[in-house]
């Protein structure tokens, strides 16, 4: 095996390759994991279904990010009581090509009911503190400048600010931002440190790690209680059709597709007989859109970068921007009010809330994604969209575009109550969901879970999962550090068969 980056360029008709652990992923989960694996001196193959990029060929634009950088070319969703959006990354890097590089380590309640409930004894608070230091360190978390900050963020801080409210700046792993605002795109100027850049591109320098981009994973060969390879076609880069084969043999398998990619994995290659699937979580999201007398240009600037705590009411509040067009998409108006708010962009600032869900019910099937939004969580969207106007009116806001149909335009605080009532159906609210978790879910009950606390599938000697599919519990923060945590904590357990 020889260790390096590889593309669909390079490969043969068909490939064979063999090292001591495969990783079926290279996001946040999959990168981390195969450090840990190098550390421990074995030699790992890295599979990715999409491509390698350089920050220079990210373009800056949705449509060009959504065809290349996208699940499903950024149309996937969820549905149920309501449609909801689930986007998520496709290459190597994962969706930290993506994100808005918020770092948040796991609450301690969280840790301590995944520990109680689940059994999870590897996640003590001081192990995971050593890995939060870790990953602190290796993807250059920090705060970045107020000048970067921009204006879509200060005036949200003084709205809080003139409130009394819990807020401060969050960290990310952009330690080189420049305030471009293109997160969501593809950061061109490389200011933002995704995992390929950060604990892949470590691995790879082992020697021992060899990450294959341009190959989908299709299929397993076992033997009793062990997977003994897996197979695929490579995916050819300029219409993503499939083209090649390659087998890769290993001792020890960890897939780390995501959690939609992992236990569709698992489904269609009957290797789990948990509720593989089950408790999808998600962070249901919705915004509100503020108009100020002066130029606020919400896309210019981190596009995210001041939050609220409002972690025990089930929520935060968080400052998001995006492109003209995707505002356009976003904000349920119509006709002249619609026009208006076009016209008028440029001075809008925007904010949302994200849920810590608790009473949703979700799932991945091998076709579809169901998801529908609970009764609890549905009022605390409506609870999280009140309080950011508020916030908005608070630092100056002449109205404010809640992201409801059919309530209008709020001009008033007065009118905040009346407009997002709590009886707005989940139907009428202009959902988005971000960060989904949950269905291969970690414990110490084969019954209610679908890998083992070391995040060994039950049933099986060799076969791992290490992505956010393994979360118990939804999480209620912003996921990448968490993710990188179990991967290094799950790179740390995989035994070789």
């Amino acid at each position: 095996m020889r260790g390096g980056f590889f593309g669909f360029e390079g490969y043969p008709a068909h490939m064979e390759l063999e090292a001591d652990v495969c990783v079926i992923g290279s996001g946040a989960g999959g990168s981390a994991t195969a450090a840990a694996l190098a550390e421990r001196g074995l030699r790992v193959i890295v599979l990715e279904e999409g491509r390698r990029w350089a920050p220079e060929q990210f373009q800056g634009r949705a449509p060009w990010a959504f065809k290349h950088l996208y699940a499903g070319r950024g149309t996937r969703a969820t549905r149920g009581n309501a449609i909801i959006p689930l986007p998520g990354g496709r290459g190597v890097g994962g969706s930290t090509l993506i994100n808005s590089a918020i770092c948040f380590r796991t609450p301690a309640p969280v840790l301590a009911e995944w520990r109680g409930t689940f059994g999870c004894h590897h996640l003590t608070d001081e192990w995971m503190g050593g890995c939060f230091d870790r990953i602190w360190r290796t993807i250059g978390v920090t705060v970045n400048p107020p000048e970067v900050q921009r204006n879509n963020n200060h005036i949200f801080r003084q709205g809080a600010e003139a409130l009394g409210l819990d807020g401060a700046w969050m960290a990310r792993s952009a330690p080189g931002c420049q305030g471009c605002g293109t997160c969501q795109q593809g950061c061109s100027t490389g200011g933002k440190l995704s995992v390929d850049r950060t604990f892949l591109a470590e691995a790879v320098l082992t020697g021992l790690v060899a990450v294959h981009a341009d190959c989908r994973v299709v299929g397993v060969e076992t033997q009793g209680d062990r997977v003994l390879a897996v197979t695929g076609r490579t995916v050819r880069p300029q219409d993503y059709a499939d083209e090649g084969t390659f087998r890769v043999r290993a001792r020890a398998f960890v897939s780390s597709a995501g959690p939609v990619g992992s236990p569709r994995f698992l489904m269609a290659n009957g290797l789990s007989d948990g509720p593989v699937g089950q408790n999808l979580h998600v962070h249901p999201t919705a915004g509100v859109a503020a108009r100020f007398d002066q130029e606020i240009v919400a896309w210019q600037g981190v596009t995210q970068g001041y939050y609220v705590d409002c972690w025990r009411d089930g929520y935060l509040l968080q400052t998001f921007s995006m492109p003209p067009d995707q505002y356009f998409l976003s904000f349920p108006l119509v006709g002249d009010e619609m026009l208006a708010f076009m016209r008028d962009l440029r001075h809008y600032a925007s904010a949302g809330v994200v849920v810590h869900d608790e009473d949703s019910v979700g799932a991945v099937t091998e076709s579809s994604l169901v998801y529908d939004l609970g009764d609890l969580d549905r009022t605390r969207i409506l609870a999280g969209l009140r309080a950011s106007a508020r916030v908005f009116f608070a630092a100056g806001a002449k109205e404010v575009v809640p992201g409801a149909h059919g309530v209008g335009i709020i001009r008033s605080v007065e009118e905040i109550e009346t407009v997002l009532h709590d009886n707005i159906p989940a139907h009428d609210i202009a959902l988005y969901a971000s960060h989904p978790m949950g269905t291969c879910r970690m414990g110490n009950d084969p019954a209610r879970s679908v890998v083992d606390p070391d995040g060994r599938v039950w049933g099986w000697q060799n076969l791992h999962v290490a992505d956010a599919s393994v979360f118990p519990t939804s999480l209620g923060v912003n996921p990448q550090v968490t993710v990188m945590a179990l991967g290094l904590t799950i790179g740390r357990e995989v035994q070789l068969a």
